[in-house]
C-alpha cells in the first residue's frame, strides 16, 4: 500500500467508494470452477459453479452439469477458495455525532476483510436507520444487528420500562453493562423475556457468573465474571480490585474449577464473545511495527490515544510474568467452554483499543485457534455459529442455496491456512461484489486521507 495520492484523487476514490454503495445488485453473477468451504463441516467441494440472484443463492452444481444463465458476470475462480462472510460478534459501530464519512469508512474497513455480518453492541436511535439503509444497501457495509443503548450503572431507574421502549422500537437485543445492581439486572432480564428480546453483553460484579447463567443471559463478552466465579469460596478477595477483565482474580483462582464454570455455561446454553484481543493488547508488549500496519487507517487522534493508553497499562503492570499467565488462562477457558459444547462466537470488541474494524476480527480468529479450535472450529465461531445465535440459520451462515450471498474469495484453502482469509481476492455481500482492486483501492483512500 506504499501509493501516493494528491488530496483531490483521495476524494475521488473515497466519494466513489461510499456512492457506490447505492448501487443494486443488477446483473446475475457466477462463480465457475470455485472450491466451496463449508467450514462447519471441516470440508470443502472441488469443481462448483454457484450462480447468485440479487442477494441471494440460486444455484450450486458441479462445473459438468451447471447451466449458465445469459448475461451474467462469470468469475472464474479456478484454483480459489469460496467461503462464507465472517461475522463480527462484538462491533461498535460510531455514533452519529462522529460524522457520516467516518462512520462509512469503518463499515468499509469491516467489508474489505469479509466481515458480512455484525452485531453491534452499543446501539443508538441513528443506528435503526442505519440498519435499513444497509439492508436496502443504501450505504456499503455488513448487515447488522443492534442493541439498543446500554444499561449501566448504579442508579439506573425505570429498568422494564426502558427494556419496552426499545423492543417496541425494534432493537434486535438488549445491552448489559457494568455496575448493575442485582435488583435492576434482575428487573432488565424479566422485562426483556416478558418483550422477547435477548439480553448480552457483560456481567457486572455484584451479578456474577452465576446469576448470569441462571438468568439465561444470551451471551457473555469478554468472559466476564469467570475468573472471580473460580476463586474458592473461603478466600476473601473482597477488597480486590479489578483493571481488567477479571486478571486481579488470577492468583486465586482454582484452576479445578475451570471444567465447572464451563459446563454450567453449556447446560444453561449462555454463549460466549471472548474478546481475546482486547485482553493481549492491553498485556502487550506493544508492536509499534505491527500496529501501524492497521492503526494507518484511523484518524491520527484515535490510534495516537489509544497507544498511549494500551502502553500506560503496560508499565504499570506489577507482575508482567502473572498477566501472561491470565492470558494463557483466558485461552485454556475457551477451549473448556468448547469441549463441552459451550456456544463460542467470534467478536473482537471493536473499534477499541487497538482493535480496527475487520483485522481485529481476523486477530481474533488467530487467538481462537492458538487456544485449541481447529481453524474450521475457529471459522464456525464466526459464520454458522452466529447464524445459530441469530436464529438465522436459513439466512446466512453457510454456503448453501436459498441462503444470502455472503462470501470471501481467497487464493488458498482456509481451513488449512486461515491468514489466507485476511487478504480476500474479493468479497461479496449480500450479491454485492467486490473484486480485490476495489477493495484495495478504498483501503489505500482511507490511509491516504488520515496521512494529512
Amino acid at each position: 500500500m506504499n501509493m501516493i495520492f494528491r488530496p483531490f484523487v483521495v476524494f475521488v476514490l473515497v466519494m466513489a467508494m461510499h456512492t457506490a454503495a447505492a448501487e443494486t445488485q443488477a446483473t446475475t453473477t457466477v462463480f465457475v470452477n470455485v472450491t466451496l468451504v463449508h467450514p462447519e463441516r471441516d470440508e470443502i467441494v472441488t469443481g462448483q459453479t454457484i450462480i447468485v440472484e440479487g442477494e441471494r443463492i440460486q444455484s450450486i452444481a458441479a462445473n459438468e452439469v451447471a447451466k449458465l444463465p445469459a448475461d451474467a458476470r462469470i468469475i472464474d475462480a479456478t484454483g480459489q477458495f469460496l467461503s462464507p462472510g465472517l461475522v463480527e460478534m462484538h462491533a461498535h459501530v460510531p455514533e452519529a455525532r462522529m460524522g457520516q464519512e467516518f462512520l462509512e469508512d469503518m463499515l468499509f474497513l469491516w467489508v474489505a476483510n469479509g466481515i458480512t455480518t455484525i452485531r453491534n453492541m452499543s446501539g443508538e436511535p441513528d443506528h435503526l436507520a442505519l440498519r435499513e439503509k444497509l439492508a436496502q444497501h443504501e450505504v456499503l457495509g455488513p448487515r447488522m444487528y443492534t442493541s439498543g443503548p446500554r444499561f449501566s450503572g448504579a442508579r439506573v431507574k425505570d429498568a422494564g420500562a426502558r427494556v419496552a421502549a426499545q423492543a417496541d422500537a425494534g432493537y434486535d437485543l438488549i445491552k448489559v453493562h457494568m455496575k448493575l445492581s442485582p435488583s435492576v439486572y434482575d428487573d432488565v432480564v424479566a422485562a426483556a423475556s416478558e418483550h422477547q428480546i435477548d439480553v448480552a453483553g457483560h456481567v457486572a460484579e455484584d451479578i456474577g457468573l452465576w446469576r448470569a447463567l441462571e438468568a439465561k443471559q444470551k451471551s457473555i463478552d469478554h468472559l466476564d465474571a469467570y475468573f472471580r466465579a473460580m476463586v474458592p469460596e473461603d478466600v476473601d478477595v473482597s477488597e480486590i480490585k479489578d483493571l481488567l477483565l477479571g486478571m486481579a482474580y488470577m492468583p486465586y483462582i482454582d484452576p479445578e474449577s475451570m471444567a465447572l464454570v464451563a459446563q454450567a455455561t453449556a447446560d444453561a446454553g449462555v454463549w460466549n464473545a471472548p474478546t481475546l484481543t482486547l485482553a493481549e493488547n492491553f498485556i502487550g508488549p506493544y508492536d509499534a511495527a505491527a500496529s501501524a500496519v492497521e492503526l494507518q487507517y484511523l484518524p491520527p487522534r484515535m490510534a495516537k490515544s489509544w497507544v498511549a493508553i494500551v502502553t500506560g497499562f503496560q508499565k504499570m503492570l506489577a507482575d508482567p510474568e502473572q498477566a501472561q499467565q491470565f492470558l494463557n488462562a483466558r485461552k485454556q477457558l475457551v477451549m473448556a467452554l468448547h469441549d463441552v459444547d459451550a456456544g463460542i462466537l467470534l467478536g473482537s470488541d471493536t473499534p477499541q483499543m487497538m482493535n480496527v474494524p475487520g483485522f481485529s476480527t481476523h486477530n481474533e480468529l488467530d487467538l481462537l485457534i492458538e487456544a485449541g479450535l481447529t481453524p474450521a472450529e475457529a471459522i464456525t465461531a464466526g459464520t454458522f455459529n452466529p447464524a445459530i445465535y441469530f436464529g438465522a440459520e436459513s439466512s446466512f451462515g453457510r454456503i448453501q442455496k436459498g441462503l444470502a450471498a455472503d462470501f470471501i474469495l481467497s487464493s488458498d484453502n482456509p481451513l488449512k491456512n486461515p491468514t489466507t482469509l485476511r487478504t480476500p481476492k474479493g468479497v461479496m455481500v449480500r450479491g454485492r461484489w467486490l473484486d480485490e482492486d476495489e477493495l484495495l483501492s478504498g483501503l489505500a483512500a482511507i490511509a491516504a486521507k488520515n496521512a494529512e
